[in-house]
């Protein structure tokens, strides 16, 4: 009985001991991701698609408007180069991003908006809002899904 109730006074004890769950900088997480969406803003802006796409996970998953899901990195290639042929502006504005506690995955939502010239001369521009999870992949932060939709009906066709 004496040695029960030892090792139950030992417990606590031993429970204090245990190293403590490493700390994450949740601030300096979500100003890595955020450093992120500038390079991918840049990227887009300069037509790069190796930055863009180095700003995706390398089993990324993107669900673009209109299209079926990516999962090839050809696939982005396909789809970021377009852009850069139809003249595509766009850029995304992060509103929130949200990091585990663990600091290995993250949620940003935000919204964005692109400028695409017409045959007719003029501007079609549209607007909307996306959703991003993100991941550590050796220490970086990367893109694992990516999801956006518009705001606006489709243009009419004529």
């Amino acid at each position: 009985m004496r040695r029960l109730l030892a090792s139950l006074l030992l417990l606590p004890v031993l429970a204090a001991c245990q190293p403590a769950a490493p700390t994450v900088d949740l601030v300096a997480e979500e100003e890595a991701i955020l450093a992120q969406v500038v390079a991918f803003n840049a990227g887009i802006k300069a037509y790069d698609e190796a930055a863009i796409l180095a700003v995706y996970a390398p089993d990324a998953v993107v669900f673009a408007p209109n299209q079926e899901r990516m999962t090839e990195s050809a696939q982005l290639s396909d789809y970021f180069s377009g852009m850069e042929q139809l003249g595509i502006q766009m850029a995304v504005t992060p509103l929130d991003v949200t990091v585990a506690a663990s600091g290995e995955m993250a949620v940003e939502v935000g919204t964005w908006a692109l400028s695409l010239p017409t045959p007719d001369g003029g501007v079609y521009n549209d607007n909307g809002k996306y959703m991003a999870m993100w991941t550590k992949v050796n220490g970086t932060w990367l893109m694992k899904y990516d999801i956006w939709n518009s705001d606006n009906a489709p243009p009419a066709n004529n």
